[in-house]
């Protein structure tokens, strides 16, 4: 069932002839122009498109009674809130409510007729918390591997993950990511590496791969002054025939044609609450709605194979990561933001597997009861809304050096929220590394932050690392029946593969 290759990323990478251009899905409904007026802009408050139960293909009830062929995938849209566990989705959900007068589109699925919703367990082959190039690759070669790399066995077998496949069978492929695009969830569908920080030699892979488009961070594993060859990748991919973008300017104007490399980022995008607060990045950075309404408009163009498109909100992770509800809330429902332009994009196609999920949890954050009887666990909770920037942004202007002063109007510019003298001294100390907890994984300037402003907004954490938990899964569209109860993270690959027709 699973291919082995001799050398990593090496099999396909005499795949260089590009596809033909396909407007038939697009001009259909009259949508021609530059690559991000091809999707229409979904306002805040827009209704959300429901299809109807689908039908199957024609000549699909021949044969015994209530029996019928499977209908047939021409593509795969597969979206990963990473690091999303249940309270985020719910917070997310509850602060729509509260501030935009919506719920989230994630929520809206659920009244669908035609949407399968699952159970997804996220464990890898080494541990019962999986990190993300084990979740990714599980999905992306079928098989569950050690955590820390990326589609290879737990013998050292390499594995041909998803996207290679589906270049080999003529389809287009792409991957979007708010993280580098090297970076351990995008990698799982197209590369091939037994570490997932050798990100030098993802970006290879991608190449060899000739994966059609790229749109994330991560320009410093491109740029010969930063990677350890000091070789000139994105020159290399601009002489395969990419085009390659670096400012939102660039990515709304460019060519709605040929492969397509977007760096956006030394690493990682920033934060979307940090994001929206600057100017001068949002000129620069796209939002994650952005790069995927370029990616759609081209990969549906491509040809009449079909495409595989990844898209991933990774910063929702890192936010868990840090107990940043600000960064955490905001980064959510910019993906899901996300999830309403591809249900858009998806509103009159029955042709495409649509799979919603997340690869694991991380540091289950949630909002708590407050003030008696609870009754003010709505204000405290609003006090978010009012948040300007990450706490990352706030504790990078700060050190051990820092005065209490400093420490508040900071904190104030970020949150909106005066600290009293007791919690300003515990950052502070949090910051000399003087600081100390019972949970000794909780020693951290940011986690002691997080505990103060947890007083102000009654979001909790358990702590600030991956999780267990089963992970919502949602999917529609051919091959989705095959998705209820608890599925195994694995066996995604499988039903990708068999709703395309692929060859594994």
């Amino acid at each position: 069932m699973y291919s082995r290759v001799d050398s990593p990323c090496s099999v396909f990478s005499f795949l260089t002839a590009m596809t033909h251009l396909n407007r038939r899905n697009f001009l259909r409904a009259g949508l021609a122009g530059t690559a991000l007026a091809v999707l229409p802009q979904i306002s805040a408050s827009a209704a959300v498109p429901v299809l109807a139960q689908t039908a199957t293909n024609a000549g699909a009830g021949a044969g015994s009674a209530g029996k019928r062929k499977p209908r047939r995938a021409q593509n795969v849209i597969f979206m990963v809130s990473d690091g999303m566990s249940h309270g985020t989705l719910t917070m997310a959900e509850r602060f729509l409510r509260r501030h935009q007068n919506r719920g989230s589109y994630w929520f809206s699925l659920y009244d669908r007729a035609d949407v399968r919703r699952a159970l997804m367990d996220t464990a890898s082959a080494s541990s019962l918390v999986t990190d993300s190039a084990a979740a990714s690759s599980a999905w992306g070669c079928g098989q569950r591997v050690n955590n820390g790399s990326i589609n290879y066995s737990t013998e050292g077998r390499p594995l041909t993950p998803i996207l290679h496949l589906a270049r080999a069978a003529g389809m287009a492929t792409g991957l979007v990511t708010t993280a580098t695009i090297t970076h351990a969830t995008p990698a799982g569908f197209g590369a091939q590496a037994t570490e997932r920080a050798a990100e030098d030699d993802i970006a290879k892979c991608y190449l060899e791969a000739r994966i059609d488009v790229l749109l994330g961070g991560g320009r410093r594993f491109f740029d010969p002054k930063t990677r350890a060859d000091r070789q000139d990748l994105a020159a290399t991919f601009a002489a395969a025939g990419y085009a390659l973008v670096r400012e939102s300017d660039a990515l709304r104007t460019v060519p709605a044609a040929g492969p397509l490399l977007g760096l956006f980022a030394e690493s990682h995008l920033p934060f979307s609450i940090d994001r929206q607060a600057d100017a001068g990045v949002v000129a620069k950075v796209p939002t994650l709605r952005d790069m995927t309404r370029v990616a759609l408009n081209r990969l549906s163009r491509a040809g009449d194979g079909g495409f595989i498109l990844q898209i991933e909100g990774a910063r929702i992770d890192h936010a868990a990561h840090a107990n940043d509800v600000g960064g955490l809330i905001f980064d959510q429902i910019a993906f899901d933001e996300t999830v309403g332009l591809v249900l858009e994009f998806l509103a009159e196609r029955e042709d495409t597997l649509f799979i919603l999920t997340s690869d694991h949890g991380n540091s289950n954050p949630g909002l708590n009861g407050m003030g008696a009887a609870y009754s003010e666990s709505g204000l405290c909770f609003d006090r978010v809304a009012k948040f300007r920037q990450s706490n990352v942004w706030a504790l990078s202007g700060l050190g051990p050096e820092s005065t209490a002063a400093a420490v508040r109007d900071r904190l104030e510019a970020s949150t909106a929220l005066v600290l009293n003298a007791e919690e300003v001294e515990l950052i502070r100390r949090a910051l000399r590394n003087e600081h100390r907890e019972g949970f000794r994984v909780r020693n951290d300037p940011l986690i002691a932050c997080a505990q103060v402003l947890s007083n102000y907004t009654g979001v909790g954490w358990t702590g600030v690392s991956h999780t267990a938990d089963f992970t919502e899964l949602v999917a529609f569209g051919p091959g989705s029946e095959a998705l209820r109860g608890l599925v195994k993270n694995s066996a995604l690959f499988g039903v990708m593969t068999s709703a395309l027709g692929l060859k594994v």
